[in-house]
């Protein structure tokens, strides 16, 4: 799934604008928690935020991933650059109102929307980056489409 990252450049409306889903249909999911089953019992592990929104550039819907809670912030008006999956992109299944591109890593693209500039920590973006797929494909990911994408590959 990394291997077939790409970056893109998007602009980033006003937090008030009709762009964000949450804006236009109050009940747009924007936090779930997933339910994990452990010796009989369920852990609530973890909790994800969604910021989906649609790109008039792309003319699709994305919906940006966070399974931690970095502190992301000032990215409306903004240009910022989304890492997405190649395969996501081409496909037409993705990128509807019911199911957005995922966006598993955002950062500025002038100046940083993270706290002590942490945009532009590679080794921590990279982490945060890895992390967030990983969680993606474990928590988030139908198994169907995980199985059809992953199956007998290494």
């Amino acid at each position: 799934y990394i291997k077939k990252s790409k970056r893109i450049k998007v602009y980033m409306n006003d937090y008030d604008s009709k762009m964000y889903l949450s804006n236009l249909e109050p009940e747009t999911k924007t936090l779930e928690t997933f339910m994990v089953k452990m010796d009989g019992n369920y852990f609530a592990n973890p909790e994800a935020r969604y910021i989906p929104f649609y790109s008039p550039e792309y003319k699709k819907y994305f919906s940006i991933m966070y399974f931690d809670f970095p502190k992301v912030y000032g990215y409306d008006n903004k240009e910022v650059y989304l890492t997405v999956n190649k395969d996501d992109m081409i496909n037409p299944e993705y990128g509807t109102k019911d199911n957005p591109v995922p966006v598993l890593k955002m950062v500025g693209v002038h100046e940083s929307i993270r706290d002590n500039d942490r945009d532009y920590d590679k080794a921590y973006m990279d982490s945060f980056y890895r992390e967030n797929v990983i969680r993606y494909l474990k928590y988030k990911m139908p198994k169907s489409e995980f199985k059809r994408r992953f199956k007998n590959k290494e």
